[in-house]
């Protein structure tokens, strides 16, 4: 049975749990994004809004795809409902779970990219042909490497990690800019959180117990990110 890596036996749900509480705030943040914008009108959280919606569906699809794994009643229904896709004997249920994880991996990076452009220096994008050109570059990328994730899955949680780091580093200018703002600096925490989960997945293949300390991260860069929200939401 296909599984991107092996994860601590003690976990298995757990880890789905997680997820459901970081989905749950990711809808939750995309809402107040939605808000904001409706106030605002600046497209960066209309953006954000985007961004998180596209977190909360990545999230989704791996809860399911993990669902399935560690479930056999689930995996059972789900065999029977795919069975004229999987074919006789399941032969193909590999490939069932290979998009499960492409679609995680492809909206996650679509999302951590999406806010890595949120987190430049603001103007008006994709109104020139090279810049919509360069989009449709970077979609074909992100699509290249969650596919190749899909056998080697460093190469996603590595990509991440990278365009990560790289949006905090824009957060903290953005921090220094706003002359040391705290909800600037939440932000940024909030996503060094975010970046140290998936530094914590890359190691996983070396000591699964990461796993768990990467699934910590994760919710707790979201929860974050919620609170500064939810102040910043006050205000309209």
């Amino acid at each position: 049975m296909y599984q991107l890596f092996f994860t601590p036996n003690w976990f298995n749900g757990l880890d789905i749990f997680f997820e459901g509480i970081s989905l749950i705030v990711a809808l939750l943040i995309a809402a107040y994004s939605l808000r904001i914008y409706r106030f605002t009108k600046e497209n960066r959280f209309a953006y954000f809004m985007v961004a998180f919606l596209m977190v909360a569906f990545g999230l989704a699809s791996k809860m399911f795809t993990s669902s399935v794994l560690y479930y056999h009643p689930l995996r059972e229904v789900t065999a029977g409902v795919l069975s004229p896709i999987v074919g006789p004997g399941l032969e193909f249920a590999d490939l069932f779970y290979r998009a499960g994880f492409f679609v995680e991996m492809f909206l996650m990076l679509a999302a951590w990219l999406l806010i890595f452009f949120i987190s430049q220096k603001s103007r008006d994008r994709l109104r020139k042909y090279h810049e919509v050109s360069q989009m449709a570059l970077f979609i074909y990328l992100i699509f290249l490497i969650s596919f190749v994730a899909n056998f080697q899955y460093v190469v996603f949680y590595l990509t991440s990690a990278v365009i990560l780091g790289l949006t905090v580093l824009n957060y903290y200018k953005n921090y220094l800019n706003t002359d040391k703002n705290e909800n600037a600096f939440r932000v940024m925490l909030s996503f060094i959180f975010i970046l140290l989960s998936n530094v914590f997945f890359v190691f996983v293949y070396f000591y699964n117990q990461f796993y768990v300390l990467a699934e910590i991260f994760m919710l707790i860069g979201f929860l974050t990110l919620l609170g500064t929200y939810s102040k910043i939401k006050r205000r309209f």
